[in-house]
């Protein structure tokens, strides 16, 4: 499993998204919302951007 978080490409026109594993969630956080401050004026708490924005997500490992 990994974390996902990803702006909505269909309202706002961006392409920012950013996986990583879990131990790295405080890393995905700060860069999801510096993105959301800087490329859209908006203002949110790391748990704000937790709850809102962040998916688990699978992932496939090749052999």
């Amino acid at each position: 499993m990994a974390l996902q978080v990803a702006c909505n490409t269909a309202v706002s026109g961006c392409v920012f998204m950013m996986r990583t594993e879990d131990e790295d969630k405080d890393r995905l956080l700060r860069e999801a919302r510096d993105h959301v401050r800087e490329q859209h004026g908006k203002e949110f708490t790391l748990e704000e951007i937790e709850e809102q924005f962040v998916n688990e997500v699978t992932v496939e490992v090749e052999p």
